[in-house]
């Protein structure tokens, strides 16, 4: 007789580490790039390396060679051994590499091949490609085996046409919300629901502090180490990950997921209560050792990347606002703002971190004497997005008293958040730029940006993940008569989310669609979202042109030339593989002249499917120039691939070498534990 019960998931071990060398080393994460900035002509980046202590008979050793060194001489670097934790070593290794006059390829081994990779530094007249991504894991109600594609092998695809030199991460790196599934003392805490005031009470002793930290710990060794996730609807193995973690140079930032779901977003009690505050300054701690190779209590003023307000902590992470800037090649910038450390139901940043940020901004820009052109602004949550106060207001008003009784008393599963009580979704909505309690915020945030543009006569462009789908948002003059060139308040928030985890159902996407519609942010702006998506990844026409719900990654790089026929043509939004007279009528086109940005949003094509690819769709980031005057550009029926400056947007599906996930096996002795990547031609 067939049951009506759902099976049991499928449990997949994490793959066991192995001791390889000789002397042996048990190498459990790594290597790990992370890039810092150039300063005077020097690559600045670090190398991470987790062992662990017991059966690791040796330290990590790091050599590297540039293909633009002289006889291909090798540099040796011995580590720093930063921390020690719950039986694992954290090294790190500080790279530092001239600019050449040609692109370097590095690359690189730990103890005689134990690992091995490679990875790229451009020319020193040379902007970066960039690769952007976010939410790359999955949520506690998604079953992995729905998604047999993995976007990290896209990306690896990517890198080997075109190869990435930097790696922006938008938050969400890792999912740590199983921490309440499997972590006994949280576990514990989170089925204190009926009593909410003495749950915020609990005390969260030493021993509970430890099993927590344990669970992080393993975490991310699964995820960074091996790309191992569990969950309770099953497990999944994504080693591209790692793989790309060892060939790409990352900047993150982190939002809540990387800790817990809302930590920030909850009111204060809550916030306060011991069991949750300790599980959110827990999940800073890994953060900083496995994302910035630093320990959490390490002076911010020992490197210059970090960007923080002297003698200012956050009200619940006792620690700096940790936001970052880099210089991404000649024409680009970068600051990652840190939008978690110092967030409260009513405040998202500082005053004080506002302004460090526009002071080092306005100083770096400066200093540039016009090189840089271009300043991505990277934020945990979109800045420009369908509105969604109405429902906020509804789940807080007294209609939902009813249901909030209901659902304390176990009749209605689900409805509210284990951590405060709650309506579920309410934590998401306060999270949001758009927020009421965020609004005037938000408005002044995006005021200074475009003063700054002003100023600076630099373009800023947004970028954001956390809402599972991808979307272009924009604010641009509404006196339409003004070129784009020359508007300094064209600024695009480009939205690309997740990379790993589900995307909503396509009627949620239809409905956020019906609330756009244009905003006048005030009286020279409007704000409203860019028509993208005209058809499908197939090619099938779309009603909704402004959201796209797929599993998504970017990528962007600076135009440097563009085909004759074409030169100075004005691109409009859209996919790669339809040509300009048969996008959206209603969008007008960005020029396409060398300087300008060329951002791709990679969609996926089909989750079923291990070698379907990416479909790629373009927006054209022109470069602000105040002095810029208006001409007629033609509008030909080419092709818009023959307009971006690179060959990033091709798809996946071609002759290129292919990278699929398999279950990894042990590797055989001085085999590279990379192994686990099949090549395919």
């Amino acid at each position: 007789m067939a049951s009506d019960l759902e099976s049991e998931p499928v449990v997949q071990e994490r793959p066991a580490s192995i001791p390889m060398g000789s002397p042996p080393i048990d190498i459990v994460t790594g290597p790990v790039l992370r890039y810092l900035g150039i300063d005077d002509d020097i690559w600045r980046g670090t190398i991470l390396v987790v062992t662990k202590m017991e059966t690791s008979l040796t330290e990590p050793i790091l050599t590297y060679y540039s293909t633009a060194t002289p006889n291909g001489r090798p540099d040796r670097v011995n580590p720093v051994m930063f921390f020690e934790d719950h039986g694992h070593r954290f090294y790190r290794f500080p790279v530092n590499i001239r600019l050449q006059e040609v692109a370097q390829t590095v690359r690189y081994e730990i103890n005689d091949g134990v690992r091995r990779a490679e990875f790229n530094i451009p020319a020193r007249s040379q902007t970066m490609n960039v690769m952007f991504h976010s939410c790359n894991g999955f949520s506690l109600s998604v079953n992995p085996d729905d998604f047999k594609s993995c976007l990290w092998g896209d990306v690896l695809n990517n890198h080997a046409q075109s190869p990435f030199h930097v790696m922006l991460g938008g938050g969400d790196q890792i999912y740590c919300d199983a921490v309440k599934e499997y972590c006994e003392p949280v576990v514990k805490w989170c089925k204190e629901m009926k009593h909410h005031l003495h749950k915020h009470k609990l005390p969260f002793p030493r021993e509970d502090e430890i099993e927590t930290e344990k669970f992080f710990l393993e975490s991310y060794i699964s995820w960074y180490g091996y790309g191992y996730w569990r969950g309770p609807k099953g497990t999944c193995l994504r080693p591209n990950f790692p793989k790309a973690l060892s060939m790409i140079p990352s900047v993150n930032i982190f939002d809540d997921h990387d800790l817990i779901d809302g930590f920030g977003s909850y009111k204060e009690k809550t916030m306060l209560s011991p069991v949750f505050n300790g599980i959110g300054n827990i999940g800073f701690k890994y953060y900083m050792l496995f994302q910035h190779h630093t320990a959490p209590d390490e002076d911010v003023s020992n490197e210059p990347s970090w960007v923080s307000p002297a003698n200012k902590l956050g009200p619940y992470i006792r620690q700096p606002n940790r936001s970052v800037y880099c210089r991404l090649g000649r024409g680009m910038a970068f600051y990652g703002l840190d939008c978690r450390t110092e967030r409260t139901l009513h405040n998202i940043v500082s005053e004080e971190s506002y302004n460090a940020m526009f002071t080092r901004l306005q100083d770096e820009i400066a200093a540039s004497n016009g090189e840089i052109r271009h300043l991505l602004v990277m934020l945990g949550v979109p800045i420009a997005y369908p509105r969604l106060v109405w429902l906020e207001n509804l789940l807080t008003s007294g209609v939902m008293t009813p249901v909030r009784m209901l659902a304390r008393h176990g009749l209605m599963d689900g409805t509210l958040n284990e951590f405060d009580g709650t309506i579920e979704i309410l934590d998401d909505l306060n999270d949001h730029w758009c927020a009421r309690t965020h609004k005037k915020e938000r408005n002044q945030f995006v005021t200074r940006l475009q003063n700054l543009a002003h100023s600076s006569n630099v373009r800023i462009t947004v970028l954001a993940g956390d809402v599972h789908l991808a979307a272009v948002g924009r604010f641009r003059a509404r006196d339409t008569s003004v070129p784009s060139e020359a508007d300094h308040r064209l600024m695009l928030n480009v939205v690309s989310s997740a990379i790993t985890n589900t995307p909503p159902p396509d009627k949620l996407a239809d409905f956020l669609n019906k609330r756009n519609k244009i905003h006048h942010f005030d009286r020279q702006t409007d704000e409203d979202m860019v028509r993208i998506f005209d058809v499908d990844v197939d090619g099938s026409p779309r009603n909704n042109k402004c959201l796209l719900p797929r599993r998504n990654w970017c990528s962007i790089s600076e135009i440097t030339s563009t085909p004759l026929d074409s030169a100075g043509q004005e691109v409009k939004p859209g996919a790669l593989f339809v040509d300009n007279d048969h996008k959206s009528k209603k969008e007008k086109g960005y020029s396409n002249a060398p300087g300008g940005l060329s951002v791709i949003l990679h969609m996926e094509r089909d989750q079923h499917s291990e070698t379907a690819g990416t479909a790629p769709y373009e927006v054209i980031v022109p470069v602000y120039d105040p002095n810029y005057k208006s001409e007629a550009a033609p509008h030909g029926d080419a092709l818009a691939t023959a307009y971006s400056g690179s060959n990033i947007g091709a798809s996946s599906t071609g002759e290129s070498t292919k990278y699929v996930d398999v279950p990894a096996a042990a590797p055989g002795p001085g085999a590279n534990t990379f192994g686990t990547q099949v090549l395919q031609h």
